[in-house]
C-alpha cells in the first residue's frame, strides 16, 4: 500500500500540543501524492519558504510526513 502525505505544525511551536494539520474545507486532512506535491502547496501558499531546507520544521515550524498508520491520526481513505 503505498501512502500520501500530509502538512502539519505544532500549535506554538509546542510539540507536546499534539500536530495541526492543513485540512481542507470540510476539516479533512489536505493529503498529497507525493512529497514533492506537498512542498508545491507550501510554495503557492508562501513563496518566501525554502521547502528544500534540511530541517523544514527547524527553519519554518512546517513539517511534511507519510500518512500513515506509524504517525498517528491516520485514518483509511475510503475508495470512491
Amino acid at each position: 500500500m503505498s501512502y500520501k502525505y500530509r502538512i502539519y505544525r505544532f500549535p506554538a511551536g509546542i510539540c507536546l500540543n499534539g500536530k495541526e494539520f492543513i485540512c481542507k474545507e470540510n476539516g479533512d486532512y489536505m493529503l498529497f501524492d507525493t512529497m514533492g506535491m506537498a512542498k508545491m502547496w507550501i510554495k503557492k501558499q508562501d513563496p518566501t519558504i525554502n521547502v528544500n531546507v534540511e530541517d523544514l520544521m527547524s527553519e519554518h515550524g512546517l513539517d511534511i510526513e507519510q500518512h500513515s498508520p506509524e504517525n498517528d491520526y491516520y485514518y483509511e481513505e475510503l475508495a470512491t
